[in-house]
């Protein structure tokens, strides 16, 4: 469906135009798979350093004559409807201009998506939330905000819960209860604890890779520490309306043939107390030393049931894993091509006004914070991925009644008590920024949703 429409755009000489906020390795791979594509055009990219930017369009193949630094809306429109591509060190700029159909934030900050988000929702644009950090701590109410400014906000195809929420929508579709979704993960005995410092060696980085793929070190330690994991399962649940069983998850070292039957109600053989939840696969055996032999990895998978003996006969005879006393059942993917991907949710925003998946008005699920270490009175949070707090997934009515801190707000805002490793941190425990844009947008939203 989608490819016949971007030719017709391409075509008519009027493609979907993209404007996307950060350029990262997330945002660099965006713009080269852009490229390769008819119908979209790079119309604007923004990063606080534009040279940066330019070396990622150029590395994709976009002509530098067609790229021009700009320092304001106007000069932007004017660029854009040269069919050019405007380059400029602020996103608002971005996020504000009125020749752009999408908008994608891929900075990663909470508090920079979520201004970014807000204005282009208020602007009259479609917004692709790559910034996961933001949705979970504010996406309901930008879906909100969304549905009624007629636009739509929408998490990413190709990133882990949006894969996983194209499996939930077609199980649903066709009838079929969700016990668990989720994603697998890779974590070793010492990766909670891991700090930016430690990343090029935990992931085998060389200087040139990271030099090239503009690799950040915070953003990755937050899938070494298990916090993006952690956000990942929120957003999801946030969309699907599931739950965390417990705290965190149960995160079993599993094989992919297993996931079903770990997935499973406890009286089943598995692990669950219910269905309808966000779990995690890990791909590390329970020693957390060595991998298992035929484990998922960043692949995705969602746990589908149902009640009726022809459907089991026929799901068991096309070979896909039992679970749950012959009545779960497991779709997975065994990869997610994230940015390959993304073109995907912004193509079905612009040309069909669908999302990928949107977080519903009601969230479901938090991520709050938890002390990586024992912390002290007087220490200054540095949000996921850094070396103070990890995040974990919990029921939103659990994390609202208990006053627990969302990861998204534990960044520059100060301790003013002691906190144990692995203690869960509360709103009262720390000093707020009150300028706080995305503290203003929760507010926002807990008035609104509770």
């Amino acid at each position: 469906m989608l490819s016949p429409l971007l030719a017709r755009r391409a075509e008519e000489g009027s493609p979907v135009r993209v404007g996307i906020i950060g350029t990262g390795k997330f945002g660099g791979g965006l713009i080269a798979q852009l490229s390769q594509m008819r119908g979209m055009a790079i119309s604007a990219v923004a990063d606080i350093d534009p040279e940066r930017a330019k070396r990622v369009l150029l590395a994709s193949g976009v002509d530098e004559s067609a790229i021009q630094l700009v320092h304001s809306i106007s000069e932007m429109c004017d660029v854009v409807r040269a069919g050019k591509t405007a380059l400029v060190p602020d996103g608002l700029l971005v996020a504000q201009c009125e020749c752009v159909d999408v908008v994608v934030e891929a900075t990663g900050v909470p508090e920079v998506g979520a201004r970014m988000a807000y204005e282009a929702i208020t602007h009259g644009h479609h917004v692709v939330m790559v910034n996961v950090e933001a949705d979970v701590t504010i996406g309901p109410i930008l879906r909100r905000l969304a549905d009624s400014a007629g636009v739509v906000y929408t998490l990413v195809d190709g990133d882990q819960p949006g894969c996983t929420m194209n499996m939930i929508d077609w199980a649903r579709t066709l009838g079929f209860e969700i016990v668990a979704a989720g994603r697998g993960t890779l974590m070793f005995d010492d990766d909670r604890t891991g700090t930016p410092d430690t990343v090029p060696d935990r992931f085998g980085f060389s200087e040139e890779l990271i030099e090239r793929r503009t690799i950040n070190f915070k953003m990755y330690n937050s899938f070494r520490d298990g916090s993006k994991a952690q956000l990942e399962m929120t957003a999801l649940a946030n969309m699907a309306g599931l739950v965390p069983d417990v705290r965190g998850m149960h995160e079993p070292s599993v094989n992919i043939s297993d996931i079903s039957k770990m997935c499973s109600l406890v009286d089943e053989g598995g692990l669950l107390s219910q269905h309808g939840v966000v779990e995690l696969a890990n791909s590390v055996a329970e020693d957390g030393k060595t991998m298992l032999e035929n484990p998922l990895k960043m692949g995705v998978f969602a746990v589908i049931r149902t009640e009726h003996p022809f459907t089991q006969e026929d799901l068991k005879d096309y070979n896909l894993h039992p679970g749950g006393d012959d009545k779960n059942y497991l779709l997975y993917r065994p990869y997610h091509l994230v940015a390959v991907e993304a073109p995907i949710s912004i193509a079905k925003a612009a040309l069909l006004n669908l999302p990928t998946g949107s977080p519903l008005p009601t969230p479901t699920a938090d991520v709050v914070a938890v002390a990586k270490r024992d912390l002290k009175n007087g220490d200054v949070l540095d949000g996921s991925g850094g070396y103070l707090v990890n995040g974990l997934c919990e029921k939103a009515t659990v994390a609202r009644d208990e006053d627990l801190l969302p990861l998204g707000l534990a960044s520059d805002v100060t301790l003013k008590a002691e906190v144990k490793q692995g203690e869960a941190i509360t709103y009262g425990m720390v000093d707020l920024k009150e300028d706080s844009f995305v503290l203003k947008m929760r507010r926002l939203q807990d008035a609104t949703v509770w």
